[in-house]
């Protein structure tokens, strides 16, 4: 990957401040990332990249981003824009969008009225919407968001795609076993066959077949449940991803993820103009990952004490690669950061789509090589009764 974000054209975006994206922007002067209710140490939050929350999913995000840039583009009214989205807009944001404009109707700003939604929306979002609520940059912080989840939902799309057909084989040589298993039973039943368990499990006729379809449908499918049921926790996520990191094929393409998130925090802190320990408390919090979050304290300790930005990731222990490193020096000896990191994030962004793609294919791999397995096992297990059969009647 070294050399390839040089190689990724990426201009700035478009600097555009709506009227009402300024006023917006004004009432979080003072505001310190993590200040509405975060715990910056626990990294309890995050957002997966499979898996969307079924309380918030990202082409949720996608259409909202894309209406509220148009809307500040246009100049119209944030409580306007939220009111509508409140009827047309996504069913599952509906309710949110109701309170969402009540209260800025009352005059609070969309970042502390979005902190009572922190187990709903993606730390990413929240975060830069304040960065850019703080400076008025609204406008072009629902257009990075925009193009970010909406990579985010190709990549789930790719991967869906993906895994269908294995899912599909999978699907069709369970049937297949469970008939074996059935007919087997039935005609052991009647005498008619040597063997009712072709499998040597002990599993034949409909006892059999029910238990085989249980263990070999019941343990993918609370698998799927299970990580499911951490994407709607928002305060898990962090964790799952963390936890990903080390899962063959598919941990490099997280931490890829992960790395673009951060990339996307230190450009959009630097070009709001941030300080440094806030950028960096930002950065960290944004990767969403717990094995970025755990070392926010040490790394803000460092640029407190005059170090640079470099020493002070390096001092997080997150997995930063050491492309990483060079990229941000760069970016710092330059006085270029927000440009380097927005290369460095598009560049991250389709490598993480490609890894994810390789993951895809391995696993579908995996899949069918399971099946060949569990086929091979039953003709060989049938094939061998058959042939002793056979040999004991010649004898």
């Amino acid at each position: 990957m070294r050399g390839e974000g040089a190689r990724v054209a990426g201009g700035e975006l478009g600097a555009s401040r709506g009227s009402h994206g300024r006023r917006m922007g004004a009432g979080v002067a003072g505001w310190e990332p993590g200040s509405a209710g975060g715990n910056q140490e626990s990294g309890g939050k995050g957002e997966a990249m499979i898996f969307s929350s079924a309380r918030c999913p990202v082409g949720a995000l996608v259409m909202w981003c894309r209406v509220l840039r148009h809307g500040l583009a246009a100049g119209l009214d944030p409580v306007k824009l939220f009111r509508q989205q409140s009827r047309s807009g996504p069913a599952v944001l509906r309710p949110v969008a109701a309170a969402l404009a009540q209260r800025l109707e009352q005059g609070e700003s969309l970042g502390d009225a979005l902190a009572d939604y922190l187990d709903c929306f993606p730390p990413l979002f929240v975060e830069l919407i304040r960065v850019g609520e703080r400076t008025g940059h609204l406008e072009e912080t629902f257009q990075v968001l925009e193009e970010y989840y909406d990579q985010v939902q190709s990549i789930q799309r790719q991967f869906r795609s993906a895994m269908t057909y294995p899912v599909l084989m999978y699907l069709a040589a369970v049937g297949v076993i469970t008939l074996l298993i059935l007919i087997l039973g039935y005609l052991g039943g009647q005498g008619q066959a040597v063997t009712t368990d072709p499998l040597g499990l002990g599993l034949s006729g409909i006892s059999g077949a029910m238990m085989f379809v249980a263990v070999a449908l019941g343990l993918p499918v609370a698998l799927l449940v299970g990580l499911k049921l951490l994407a709607n926790k928002v305060r898990w996520q962090s964790q799952l991803e963390a936890f990903l990191l080390g899962l063959p094929g598919w941990g490099p393409a997280f931490l890829l993820l992960a790395l673009q998130r951060c990339a996307v925090a230190l450009r959009m802190g630097y070009q709001a103009g941030l300080s440094v320990p806030k950028v960096v408390r930002h950065a960290l919090e944004a990767a969403s990952n717990a094995a970025f979050t755990r070392g926010q304290s040490r790394a803000v300790a460092v640029v407190k004490k005059g170090g640079s930005l470099t020493e002070a990731l390096r001092a997080s222990g997150a997995p930063f690669p050491d492309e990483f490193y060079e990229y941000v020096q760069l970016g710092e000896q330059t006085g270029n950061l927000p440009e380097v990191m927005e290369r460095l994030s598009r560049n991250y962004a389709e490598e993480a789509a490609r890894r994810l793609r390789s993951a895809a294919t391995a696993t579908a791999w995996a899949i069918y090589a399971l099946i060949a397995l569990m086929i091979i096992l039953a003709i060989f297990r049938i094939a061998s009764i058959y042939l002793n059969a056979l040999g004991q009647a010649a004898g």
